[in-house]
């Protein structure tokens, strides 16, 4: 676990420590450089000539008898955000591990317009964030560089600083935790695996933890889930993690998280090039589950349930098949028009389950539901629909703070007739391959009767192909930061 602490003190400039010092492209013309002036002369007499200080460079400088340093570029001034920020501690993290540096020293620069604290918390957070490997199959590491393991940001606002990167240290933490959850096999990251781990939560203050099994879902009229899971020798599992954060209060917010723990596609199997991966289909119930362990070790004071549908979705002699209806909790029936739009189908008993009998006051679900969310939106931003303005707007904000970012797509009743069926009230699929983003979260709507909801598609942000910025290759643990904020500063 990477440690993050402050320090207030004028940095000594030891051969042995490294130092990470941040320019502007207009800063590096003027030699004012963010740094203590006992280090200054040792920036004069290096050549920079070479290095304009765009943003996402960095120039390494080994010194043999002064601190190493390593030279972070920000861009223009008028182009530098909390996002770019995150990405220049991105910078540091990738130039230490690549030179085999454990300690760092980051001299935060000062940036207009912004609060000090935050330009902290922003490089230390993509610092944080960027320092991570999933190895642990691995037998061979001895060429692989380490992780960094100790960072000091100098602060002149101790206090501040110090209660700000303790925050970030439980939520970056559980983003990595997250991580290699989503990133592990799925003979680890059974349902049973995913529930045993959600019971240990149980040991955090304020969180309580409820796993049913097969039969219960059966005996609960979860028609929708049970059929998902019946080509699977994995039993299914529902999850509800409880966090009392308010104990004055009865209002609950409610996340709901897909957990296909691995999807064949089933019956419609996928092709090779789509099914190799198809292990992070998980990644929306491992992101609300370490949401609600990062609320409760923050101790933020809301009430939050994560409610988690876990179940493969597998070919077998007892698979569900197209065409056949089914009936979910809330009593409405399914046609099947693909067995590969399963994840819809574990959310829709889902919804319906916590609604019912949990009675949230508002509920929020987060999914890697469709491909045509990745082609929308690539890489790079998660889809949002609601028909709620307010939950709309505070999720887009938290996904602008976080840098978890989602759009907003419509969610028109006019999408209904596409998902009518001829043999029972509604069909999994559309009857055409348009807006499938939009008509995941229409056949959804289905489920939820008053109560205030959103959905997240995270197919394309949930795990990327390659690395960008402070994000790793694969799992990303998107989501967990966003609903954090979200949770933090929404009224219900």
């Amino acid at each position: 676990m990477l440690t993050i602490t402050t320090h207030t003190k004028t940095i000594d400039a030891s051969p042995d420590n490294t130092m990470a010092i941040f320019t502007t492209e207009e800063d590096l013309k003027t030699d004012t450089f963010t740094i203590p002036k006992n280090i200054s002369n040792i920036i004069n007499d290096i050549n920079l000539d070479g290095f304009r200080g765009r943003k996402a460079t960095s120039l390494f400088v080994p010194l043999k008898r002064n601190p190493m340093i390593i030279i972070i570029g920000l861009g223009k001034k008028k182009d530098i955000t909390i996002e770019g920020l995150r990405n220049a501690g991105a910078k540091v993290t990738h130039e230490c591990r690549l030179h085999r540096i454990h300690t760092v020293h980051i001299i935060p620069p000062v940036i207009s317009g912004l609060e000090q604290v935050s330009v902290e918390y922003a490089i230390a957070e993509g610092v944080y964030l960027s320092n991570y490997d999933f190895d642990i199959y691995k037998t061979k590491k001895e060429d692989a560089p380490g992780l960094l393991k100790k960072v000091i940001i100098h602060s002149d606002d101790k206090k501040a600083s110090t209660k700000s990167l303790n925050d970030l240290a439980i939520i970056s933490e559980n983003v990595l935790q997250c991580r290699n959850m989503i990133n592990d096999t799925s003979d680890k990251t059974t349902p049973d695996h995913i529930a045993r781990y959600a019971k240990k939560l149980s040991s955090i203050k304020g969180v309580s933890c409820k796993v049913y099994g097969g039969k219960d879902i059966e005996k609960m009229g979860m028609g929708l889930f049970m059929a998902v899971s019946r080509g699977s020798s994995n039993p299914p599992k529902l999850v509800v993690l409880k966090y009392r954060g308010n104990s004055k209060s009865e209002k609950w917010a409610a996340i709901i998280g897909k957990g296909i723990t691995f999807d064949s596609g089933g019956i419609n199997l996928k092709p090779s090039k789509s099914i190799e991966d198809m292990r992070m289909d998980m990644a929306g119930a491992a992101g609300c589950m370490y949401t609600l362990k990062s609320v409760a070790e923050l101790g933020i004071k809301k009430n939050l349930i994560a409610v988690l549908p876990l179940c493969e979705n597998m070919v077998s002699g007892n698979s569900y098949k197209p065409g056949d209806v089914f009936k979910a909790y809330n009593g409405k029936t399914v046609e099947i028009g693909n067995t590969d739009a399963e994840g819809r189908l574990i959310l829709a008993d889902a919804l319906a389950f916590t609604e019912d009998r949990l009675k949230p006051s508002l509920m929020v679900d987060m999914a890697t539901l469709t491909g045509a969310c990745l082609i929308s939106f690539g890489e790079i931003v998660a889809g949002l629909l609601t028909e709620n303005d307010k939950i709309a707007d505070k999720l887009f904000n938290s996904g602008e703070r976080t840098g978890d970012r989602l759009w907003r797509l419509p969610l028109y009743e006019d999408y209904a007739e596409d998902i009518k069926s001829d043999i029972a009230d509604i069909n999994n699929i559309s009857s055409s391959r348009h807006a499938g983003t939009i008509i995941g979260a229409t056949f959804l709507k289905n489920f939820v009767k008053k109560t205030p909801w959103a959905h997240i598609d995270i197919a394309g942000t949930a795990w990327i192909s390659k690395k960008r910025g402070y994000r790793t290759k694969y799992a990303t643990g998107y989501g967990i930061r966003l609903l954090c904020d979200f949770i933090k500063n929404v009224d219900f």
